[in-house]
C-alpha cells in the first residue's frame, strides 16, 4: 500500500535519509526506532504528505488515507469533546448536512397545484445516494464507538460534555489520538502514542492495534509497547533504513548477532589484507617478485573492503549536581486539599518528606500525581491546609511537558545558560555534549530540535541547577532506552531526596524505595517498599 523507493532528505548538512528504501503493505504492524535526531518523526512526515523528499519516490495506493499522531498533535480548542469526537466522521457529517438540505427543498419546493419547480426524480436519486453514503458510516453506532476509546484512554463517562480546554495538555493529547483512532485510516501513524498514558490505557491501547483493521507504523523508546504491538522492526540509522523480521527483543538479538558476525568478517580480512601488504612490502623491491606484487596489488585493488563495525551506540552520561545539605524534614503538607471549582483533586493530604527519601507515585493519569508534585514544588497554592519547607532546601522541578517552555527562539547552549546568574559556557557545552548535543549542535534554535533532542536540552537546563529536592513528572518521556537507563543510574548515586511520578515500572523500581499512590483524592502508602537500586537508595 505504501512504497518509499530511493528517497533522501537533508536538513542543511544533516543526512535524515539517504536513498532509502520501504515497503508497507495493509495490516501491517511496523515499529520505527533509532536513535534521537535521527529522523523518524521526519520520515512519519514524509509518508504523510507533510514534508516532500528532496529526491525519490513516495507512493502510496489509490483511494488509501494516512493518519499521523506526532508529539505535538493536540485536539481543537473552545469546543465540546463530543464535538471533536464527531468531526471524526466528516463523510457521515456532510451526508447528514446533504440529507437535510434535500429534504427542505422536496419540502418547499412543491407548488400550490402539487407541481415541483425543480427536478424531482433527480432530488430523490440525490436524497436516496446521501441516504446509503449515511448508513455505511454506521451512524448508528458512533455513539457506542466513541464511548468505547474514550473509556479505554482512561476518560470519565462525563468527558463528552466538556471543553476541551478544560483538560491538560497529556489529555488534550489523549482526545487527539481518541479521533485519530475514530478516523481509522489505512495507514496510522504513532508516534510516541504511549508517552502520555497510564498502565491501563497503554494496555488497552495495546489490544485496539491488535484487531486494527488498517496497517499501523509506530514510533516508540518502549520496548515492552514494541514487543506487544509490531511484527517487524525498522532501523534509522546514518540515513539508512534497516529491516528485522520480529519484534523488538527479536530486533536486538539479530542486531547483535549480525554486529558479531560483521566483526568476524572484518578482522579476517583485516588479517588478509595484512597478509598480502606485508608480501608487497617485503618483495616490492625485487625484480623476481615484481609481477607476483603487481597481480597482489590488483587483487587488493579488487576487493570490496568491508566496513568496520560500529561500537555500541554512545550512551547519555550524566550526573547530578552534588546537593548541598537540607534539613532533616525537607517539607511537610499538613491537610492539604485541591479543588478546581467543584472538583475535589486531593483530599487531606499529609506527608513529609525526610532527607534522602526516594519516594514514586504512583496512580492512573487524571488521580492528581502531577497536581501533587506542583504542590510540593509550591507552584500552586493549595485550597486548604499548609505547606511547611524545610531550611537550606533547593528544590528542583522538572515537569512532565519541560521541552514544550523552551523558548523556540534561542538555541540550545543559549537555552541551557538562560536565568543562570554565571555564564558557565563550558560547563553547558560539556553537559550538553554529554546528552550526545555535540559540536554545532548546541548552536541549533530549539525549534528545529526533534522531540527527544528538546527534550534533552530541557533536562541539562535542569541539571545545571543545584538542589537537594528533585521533584520528576514522568521524566522519561522522549527518552531512549539507553538515556532511559544512564537517567536511572544518576537517579541512584543521587544523595537528596527524590519524589518521581512515572508509569515506566522498572525506572520507579530503579530509583525509589518506597511508593504512594494516589486514587480517589487520597494519598495510600504501600506497605512493601520497593528495592533500592545505588548508594543513593535506602529501605524504609
Amino acid at each position: 500500500m505504501l512504497t518509499l523507493e530511493n528517497v533522501s532528505k537533508q536538513f542543511g548538512p544533516q543526512i535524515i535519509l539517504q536513498d532509502a528504501d520501504l515497503f508497507i503493505t495493509p495490516e501491517d504492524r511496523v515499529g520505527l526506532v533509532g536513535p534521537n535526531g535521527a529522523g523518524k518523526t521526519t520520515l512519519l512526515k514524509l509518508i504523510a504528505g507533510l514534508e516532500t523528499p528532496d529526491r525519490g519516490n513516495i507512493r502510496l495506493d489509490a483511494y488509501q488515507t494516512v493518519g499521523v499522531l506526532s508529539q505535538e498533535s493536540q485536539c481543537r480548542l473552545g469546543i465540546s469533546v463530543r464535538e471533536e469526537m464527531y468531526s471524526a466522521f466528516p463523510e457521515a457529517d456532510e451526508a447528514q448536512q446533504e440529507i437535510e438540505a434535500l429534504a427542505e427543498r422536496l419540502s418547499d419546493g412543491v407548488g400550490s397545484n402539487g407541481d415541483y419547480s425543480f427536478d424531482h426524480r433527480e432530488t430523490l436519486r440525490q436524497l436516496s445516494n446521501a441516504q446509503t453514503t449515511l448508513e455505511m458510516q454506521e451512524t448508528h453506532t458512533m455513539e457506542a464507538r466513541i464511548g468505547r476509546v474514550l473509556h479505554g484512554l482512561g476518560f470519565a463517562d462525563n468527558a463528552l460534555d466538556r471543553l476541551t480546554d478544560e483538560f491538560s495538555g497529556g489529555w488534550q493529547m489523549r482526545i487527539a489520538m481518541a479521533k485519530l483512532l475514530l478516523r481509522q485510516p489505512d495507514l496510522l501513524l504513532l508516534d510516541e502514542p504511549t508517552n502520555h498514558l497510564d498502565v491501563a490505557a497503554r494496555k488497552w491501547l495495546q489490544g485496539y492495534l491488535e484487531e486494527y483493521p488498517g496497517a499501523v507504523l509506530i514510533v516508540s523508546h518502549d520496548p515492552r509497547f514494541l514487543d506487544a504491538t509490531v511484527e517487524r522492526i525498522v532501523e534509522l540509522e546514518d540515513g539508512k533504513l534497516n529491516t528485522y523480521t520480529g519484534n523488538y527483543g527479536q530486533y536486538q538479538r539479530q542486531k547483535q548477532e549480525m554486529r558479531e558476525r560483521q566483526v568476524l568478517a572484518y578482522e579476517r580480512q583485516q588479517r588478509e589484507l595484512e597478509r598480502q601488504q606485508e608480501f608487497m612490502d617485503r618483495f616490492g623491491a625485487k625484480a623476481s617478485k615484481a609481477s607476483q606484487v603487481k597481480s597482489r596489488e590488483k587483487q587488493l585493488d579488487k576487493i570490496e573492503k568491508i566496513e568496520a563495525p560500529k561500537g555500541p551506540a554512545a550512551k547519555i552520561t550524566f550526573q547530578f549536581p552534588e546537593a548541598p545539605r537540607s534539613a532533616q524534614d525537607v517539607l511537610k503538607l499538613r491537610g492539604v486539599s485541591k479543588l478546581y471549582g467543584d472538583d475535589i483533586v486531593l483530599l487531606d493530604i499529609n506527608l513529609t518528606l525526610k532527607r534522602g527519601d526516594r519516594i514514586a507515585l504512583l496512580g492512573p493519569n487524571g488521580a492528581g500525581k502531577s497536581t501533587l508534585l506542583r504542590l510540593i514544588a509550591g507552584l500552586e497554592p493549595p485550597s486548604e491546609g499548609t505547606r511547611e519547607e524545610g531550611r537550606n532546601v533547593l528544590l528542583g522541578y522538572f515537569a512532565q511537558h519541560q521541552a514544550e517552555a523552551l523558548d523556540p527562539s534561542r538555541t540550545a547552549l543559549q537555552e541551557v545558560l538562560h536565568g543562570l546568574a554565571s555564564q558557565p559556557e563550558g560547563l553547558a557545552r560539556s553537559l550538553l555534549g554529554r546528552l550526545l548535543l555535540r559540536g554545532n549542535d548546541v548552536f541549533k534554535p530549539i525549534s528545529v530540535l526533534s522531540g527527544g533532542e528538546r527534550s534533552r536540552v530541557a533536562l541539562a537546563k535542569f541539571l545545571m541547577r543545584p538542589a537537594n529536592l528533585l521533584l520528576l513528572d514522568e521524566p522519561t518521556n522522549h527518552l531512549d532506552p539507553a538515556s532511559r537507563a544512564v537517567l536511572q543510574d544518576a537517579l541512584s548515586t543521587f544523595t537528596g531526596t527524590i519524589v518521581v511520578a512515572s508509569h515506566d515500572r522498572p525506572f520507579i523500581n530503579a530509583v525509589a524505595t518506597e511508593a504512594y499512590t494516589v486514587q480517589d483524592g487520597t494519598l495510600i502508602e504501600q506497605r512493601e517498599p520497593l528495592v533500592p537500586v545505588g548508594k543513593g537508595g535506602k529501605k524504609k
